[in-house]
């Protein structure tokens, strides 16, 4: 059983087979079943899922019953995703969701919550979306929205910090790093924070052009590993 499973409770077949669909695409592997008490079961024999996604009407248990009985009596961590119809967020508390019919966008954010992103250059992190997660309570457009006003905001940002390093105007220069550290800790990206702080404290002037290009050079890895997981990104 590969690692990346995602363990779908949904008893409509055109959902389950939706889903599998497009979970295969995220190179991501569908354990399905029809109801609450088989997927306990299941959980019961196995400790590999990355999630469980599962339909807020399930049976015998419904979605929230379930995972109180995942949180209280199997004492699982695993995140639990609800599946559901309709507009707005679930009935009940603040859970993760995802809505229903399964699409390939809510797919490749289910993938990129679960998956660990990875800069194809250095194989190391560009950016998590772990805080982004939790602050959205699983809005998939909501985060869309967030990541679309980082793109932006830090694009204009990184326009001017070019302008200020180019004019010598360090004051400004420092200015800038102090404001946009907040939108790379967001993404929890912790080269582009350290370089912030360096050219908002530390840096000797010498060392300041090196630094906004080395921000620069992150940001835009993180910009395209944006566009790259969100299609619908510009």
């Amino acid at each position: 059983m590969s690692m990346n499973t995602i363990l779908l409770v949904e008893s409509n077949p055109a959902e389950r087979e939706n889903f599998t669909k497009l979970a295969q695409r995220e190179n991501l592997t569908t354990e399905v079943v029809g109801s609450s008490y088989e997927a306990i079961q299941w959980l019961k024999k196995n400790d590999h899922a990355l999630a469980i996604v599962i339909a807020e009407d399930a049976t015998p248990l419904n979605a929230y019953q379930t995972f109180d009985y995942i949180r209280q009596e199997l004492k699982s961590n695993l995140p639990v995703i609800i599946s559901k119809l309709g507009e707005g967020k679930p009935k009940e508390g603040n859970h993760n969701y995802i809505d229903k019919p399964f699409t390939s966008i809510a797919l490749k954010g289910l993938s990129n919550s679960l998956v660990p992103n990875t800069s194809s250059a250095s194989g190391l992190k560009v950016y998590s979306l772990e805080y982004l997660e939790t602050i959205t309570v699983g809005n998939h457009d909501f985060m869309i929205d967030l990541l679309q006003t980082f793109m932006t905001s830090v694009n204009e940002k990184m326009k001017e910090l070019k302008t200020a390093v180019e004019e010598s105007d360090y004051k400004t220069v420092g200015a800038i790093a102090h404001n946009i550290k907040p939108s790379f800790e967001m993404l929890e990206n912790e080269k582009a924070k350290n370089i912030c702080n360096k050219l908002t404290y530390e840096a000797e002037t010498s060392d300041v052009p090196a630094l906004a290009n080395e921000l620069n050079d992150e940001f835009r890895a993180i910009e395209q590993a944006l566009k790259n997981d969100f299609e619908e990104l510009k």
